[in-house]
């Protein structure tokens, strides 16, 4: 595994310990969408993982920054941070 791609998957290992942890704080009424942004960061760690993510080409997004900023408050908080450096890193790197 290349540095760039090591690098990615601590940015998403960290997000979703993020998340998981918001899990076991939040209120329940988020617990749906808190899964679905860990199980869309599992799909993209995967996909590094297996080779199959495709580069952004410094234009595409992976969605999860615009998906996180719906549903979470306050703005400034550690996951929708945690997702807008994945992109960041995907957009740049990748």
């Amino acid at each position: 595994m290349g540095t760039k791609t090591e690098e990615f998957v601590k940015l998403i290992d960290r997000a979703s310990e993020i998340a998981e942890q918001m899990l076991k704080d939040k209120k329940p009424e988020l617990s749906a969408q808190i899964n679905s942004a860990i199980a869309a960061l599992q799909s993209i760690k995967n996909q590094t993982l297996n080779g199959k993510l495709e580069p952004s080409g410094g234009t595409s997004t992976l969605g999860l920054a615009h998906g996180v900023a719906d549903w979470i408050e306050p703005l400034d908080s550690p996951l929708l941070k945690a997702v807008g450096a994945i992109e960041e890193y995907y957009q740049k790197q990748l």
